[in-house]
């Protein structure tokens, strides 16, 4: 009896190996990420079938990337947030999968093109940087991990939000130039592009807002480490202009136009929060 746990870690060790075994699957869901891509807009027009082939084709490769995520965390025992390529990794999930929720719960389709050529390109740069995690110990912090996982479900709404406000500003010039062909009718109508914005929106505010409540008590009971600081604060301008964005709109003191432009340069606070939760690497 004694035997068999050393048996089956061995056995285990064979068969995983370890999470950068499935190198090749990233970059396999990649391609098939950049085929959906093709389907959607280099054959449409042709047929109807391609387009909706891209769908199912985006659809499938995402819940493989969750396969994959799910696997990678269960070797791990522990969420994907240890190293940048990871966090990338869960960010483009996130919005490749908030983009799906869109679609089947609110009938609210972002461009498949779109949002399939951003998550290959998040994975390959992800696979570039390197998946293998930095070593990070929160051994008697369970909460941190709530923090982690809320901000990095918030920056991947933020990230559709942009994705959706860039739609939206296409449209906008669109009508406003008249131009209805190529590009542009494929594109969604601009009243459910606005109304699904400020729903994105509210929902990072809530999100973040939790992460960020986690996040500072974490810090206070750190003895106010200044080296945390910088992120939350760059992740509390983030949640402020995203309070004042959605008090603006609702309010209708800012036009829809406004408020995606606005929404893309919220990202870049939210860019620096998130590159300064970075793990640093190991030495």
């Amino acid at each position: 009896m004694s035997h068999h746990p050393n048996l089956q870690t061995m056995l285990l060790s064979e068969v995983i190996d370890v999470p950068s075994s499935t190198n090749l699957a990233w970059f396999g869901c990649a391609w098939a990420f950049v085929l959906a891509y093709t389907l959607d807009l280099g054959f449409r027009g042709t047929s109807e079938k391609f387009p909706q082939a891209a769908v199912w084709l985006f659809r499938l490769t995402w819940l493989t990337l969750s396969g994959l995520l799910a696997y990678r965390g269960l070797i791990l025992n522990d969420i994907p947030r240890n190293g940048a390529g990871e966090i990338l990794l869960s960010i483009a999930w996130g919005f490749a999968g908030l983009s799906i929720f869109l679609d089947l719960v609110f009938d609210h389709r972002l461009p498949v093109w779109l949002v399939s050529i951003l998550t290959a390109v998040c994975i390959f740069i992800a696979e570039w940087i390197g998946i293998t995690p930095a070593s990070i110990n929160h051994t008697g912090r369970p909460l941190i991990i709530i923090h982690v996982g809320t901000a990095i479900l918030a920056y991947g709404i933020l990230a559709a939000q942009a994705l959706n406000a860039i739609a939206y500003l296409l449209q906008d010039h669109a009508l406003a130039k008249r131009k209805f062909g190529g590009i542009y009718s494929i594109l969604p109508s601009l009243v459910p592009m606005d109304k699904i914005g400020t729903q994105l929106m509210g929902a990072v505010v809530w999100i973040l807002g939790l992460s960020l409540i986690i996040g500072g008590a974490d810090w206070i009971q750190s003895s106010l480490n200044l080296i945390q600081l910088p992120k939350l604060v760059f992740g509390l301008i983030t949640w402020v202009g995203c309070v004042m964005l959605i008090i603006q709109r609702r309010r209708y003191q800012m036009s829809a136009a406004r408020f995606a432009r606005t929404s893309l340069f919220i990202l870049i606070p939210a860019l620096v929060a998130l590159w300064l939760s970075l793990p640093a690497s190991p030495k």
